[in-house]
C-alpha cells in the first residue's frame, strides 16, 4: 500500500486500531484498565474529524497513553499481540500527524500477515479473514488513500463504522 501523505497514513493506523477495538475491550472485560487507549481513540478520531483543534490537547492524551501501554503486563499470547496491534496503529496514527516523515504503515501490514501466519499455524483457516482485509486495504486506497488535509470527509467515519468485525474475526458488538 503506497500511502504518501501523513494524514492518509494517520487515517489508515487508525482505521487499523478502530476496527480492532473489539481485542482492546476483551482486555477490559477481562478486568485490565484501558480508559487511555479509549480516550486517544476518541480524541484523534474528534482530531481527524476536525472537532479538536488543539494539538497540544492531543498530545497531552498521546502521553497519557504511552504512559499506560509501557506499564500494559505483556505476556506472550495471539490475543496481547492482536491487541498491541492496536496499540501500535493508535501510536502511528499520531505519530504520523506530529511527524510527517514517520510512516509506520508497513509495520502494521507486516505485522497483521505474521499474525495471520500465525493463526495459521495453530490451525486456524485465516482465508476469510486474509480475505476482508484485502477488501478493507482496496477500498481504503480507492476512495482515502490520496487524502491531504484535515478535517477527513465524512465519507472517511462512515466507512470506518460499517467495520463491524475486528480483522480477526471478532465482532464489534
Amino acid at each position: 500500500m503506497n500511502l504518501t501523505t501523513a494524514v492518509a497514513r494517520s487515517a489508515f493506523c487508525l482505521a487499523v486500531a478502530r476496527i480492532n477495538l473489539p481485542h482492546i475491550q476483551m482486555e477490559k472485560a477481562d478486568g485490565l484498565d484501558t480508559e487511555a487507549f479509549e480516550k486517544l481513540l476518541s480524541k484523534q478520531t474528534a482530531f481527524l474529524r476536525g472537532e479538536l483543534k488543539s494539538r497540544d490537547n492531543l498530545a497531552r492524551f498521546y502521553e497519557a497513553f504511552e504512559a499506560w501501554r509501557d506499564a500494559r503486563p505483556e505476556d506472550d499470547s495471539l490475543a496481547w499481540r492482536i491487541s498491541e496491534l492496536s496499540c501500535a496503529a493508535l501510536y502511528a496514527s499520531i505519530e504520523s500527524l506530529f511527524d510527517e516523515e514517520c510512516d509506520d504503515t508497513a509495520l502494521i501490514l507486516n505485522n497483521i500477515g505474521d499474525l495471520y501466519d500465525e493463526m495459521d499455524a495453530l490451525g486456524a483457516d485465516t482465508s476469510g479473514l486474509r480475505g476482508y482485509w484485502a477488501d478493507i486495504c482496496q477500498e481504503f486506497e480507492a476512495e482515502f488513500a490520496e487524502v491531504r488535509q484535515l478535517p477527513l470527509a465524512k465519507r472517511y467515519f462512515q466507512w470506518l463504522s460499517e467495520m463491524d468485525v475486528s480483522l480477526f474475526g471478532v465482532s464489534n458488538d
